[in-house]
């Protein structure tokens, strides 16, 4: 995962009110784009958007409103909703971009790193201000992981259907909470495993991980940069490679690059990128946010997953999340930004 910088009681969802505001806001905003779960290809193009820290305003450029395009503010790490002072200045940072430059397209990505939200009721009473900071602001809506990172040892120890049960069941409470809200919840797939390979989420890695959980407002932020590394390495395991880390990889699955398509009807955004390089234990490292032009698939496979994602039955916004050396002088986004644009001329 690019980072532009640097076990809940029964009664939870019961006491909403005790965490948040008594009910979610749900104000329908008149905007250009499809925020709405009947979206289809003819209600809008798709919205190019480009991501920025939450944390670092600085980041945020308003030339990419001019540009036509949306933003995603993001959050990695537990500090920037742990520490009061981070997470007032994030959320003001959000009011004021969706106040003053009215992007076209403006979503919100949750942290992941240290953020159980189903073990930690602190985190989940941040996921409870965030839905509303989307909510009182008009954004499109809140890209959120599973967040059940645990060691390699640890899931070893663990049963992972049990655990992806326990979460659907958590996603239909949520679901029930916010059912009449204008915007959308985007459950976004994780890698196979961490770009260090010590760590991992299993639970939502390929496309039949999602069963059941798209209900309501709930949907699916699919990350190609993800899962083609995922099928990538999946497609090593089978032919015998990455013998000594075979045992880190509790969820593999038989999937082609372009099986995503088979959600479309679920998918609300997408995020899209390539990657570089395979973590093992060994000391290899996976690099996210390549350009589409290099990276270890081919420019033609990126293609041709671009192609479904601009043709996508309810998903009009896709994020560009593509690795600079300079956050605050991007260049990269923007190379990936005219590829892009490109093919969509083209369609």
């Amino acid at each position: 995962m690019i980072e532009y910088s640097r076990g809940r009681s029964e009664g939870h969802f019961q006491n909403w009110c005790l965490v948040g505001r008594v009910a979610i806001r749900t104000r329908v905003i008149a905007r250009m784009f499809c925020a709405s779960t009947a979206c289809t290809a003819d209600d809008a193009s798709m919205i190019l958007c480009i991501p920025f820290l939450a944390s670092d305003p600085d980041q945020f450029d308003p030339r990419w409103i001019e540009n036509g395009w949306g933003v995603e503010a993001n959050l990695f790490d537990r500090d920037a909703i742990m520490d009061t002072d981070v997470w007032q200045g994030v959320r003001a940072t959000v009011r004021r971009v969706a106040r003053d430059e009215r992007p076209p397209a403006f979503t919100f990505h949750f942290p992941v790193n240290d953020c159980d939200y189903l073990a930690d009721p602190v985190v989940e009473r941040r996921l409870f201000e965030a839905i509303d900071l989307v909510a009182d602001n008009g954004l499109d809506g809140l890209v959120l992981h599973s967040n059940r990172i645990r060691s390699v040892a640890q899931w070893r120890q663990l049963d992972v259907e049990k655990e992806r049960q326990q979460y659907v069941e958590y996603v239909h409470a949520l679901a029930d909470r916010v059912g009449d809200a204008s915007f959308w919840i985007g459950l976004e797939n994780m890698p196979i495993t961490g770009n260090d390979a010590l760590e991992l989420d299993p639970l939502l890695v390929f496309p039949e991980d999602f069963d059941g959980l798209s209900v309501g407002n709930i949907g699916i932020t699919w990350d190609f940069c993800h899962y083609s590394y995922s099928v990538y390495v999946a497609e090593l395991l089978a032919a015998g490679e990455l013998v000594e880390d075979a045992d880190c990889y509790p969820n593999v699955r038989s999937s082609g690059y372009l099986d995503f398509a088979r959600l479309g009807p679920m998918t609300v955004h997408h995020h899209f990128s390539s990657f570089e390089g395979v973590a093992t234990r060994a000391g290899g490292v996976c690099r996210e946010g390549a350009l589409p032009t290099d990276g270890v698939v081919p420019e033609s496979v990126n293609e041709q997953a671009f192609a479904l994602i601009a043709k996508s039955e309810r998903a009009r916004t896709v994020t560009l999340e593509i690795r600079e050396h300079d956050y605050h002088n991007r260049q990269a986004v923007y190379e990936a930004a005219r590829w892009c644009e490109q093919r969509l001329a083209s369609q």
